[in-house]
């Protein structure tokens, strides 16, 4: 019984001494540059806060497309690639893209979109997601490949694909 008494203060010295894990430095999180390169295709990981699997937005060419009526018809040309994304149910097809500072406006004037009908939830994700790209939003880098997208309806969450 003595033995067992004596090893108690050496047991508890052992737990004492172990330090609590360092955690990892907080990623760098900065507003986008001219020099960022957004191109490509970047999956919506997260809506406002909540984890979202499905959605993705492809950045093609930068600029705005326009819009030329010819008389008979309405031209619309966009920047080439094309500006496209997929908000979970439908796709949208956007007319461009363009930057000012860390402020990201996509062309939804003259926008396309398919017209599925899904489960409630699915579309209510859905108009979410077109509801806060419809807005002028705030862009914030982590870089190598996150990008969150900021305004006054709300918060996307985008990782980077490998192209």
């Amino acid at each position: 019984m003595t033995r067992l008494v004596l090893l108690i203060p050496f047991a508890l010295t052992a737990c004492a001494g172990t330090r609590p894990a360092v955690p990892p430095p907080a990623p760098e999180v900065r507003p986008v540059v001219a020099q960022d390169n957004l191109q490509g295709r970047w999956t919506i990981a997260a809506v406002n806060g909540r984890t979202v699997d499905g959605p993705w937005i492809l950045f093609g060419g930068e600029g705005l497309g326009t819009a030329t009526d010819t008389g008979d018809s309405i031209v619309i040309e966009s920047p080439q690639p094309p500006t496209r994304a997929y908000l979970g149910c439908n796709d949208l097809r956007l007319n461009g893209w363009v930057r000012n500072g860390d402020k990201l406006v996509l062309g939804t004037d003259h926008a396309m979109k398919s017209e599925r009908g899904c489960e409630p939830a699915t579309m209510a994700l859905e108009v979410q997601v077109h509801a806060i790209i419809g807005k002028t939003m705030t862009m914030e880098l982590t870089p190598p490949d996150r990008l969150r997208l900021i305004n006054e309806i709300g918060t996307l969450d985008l990782l980077r694909e490998n192209n």
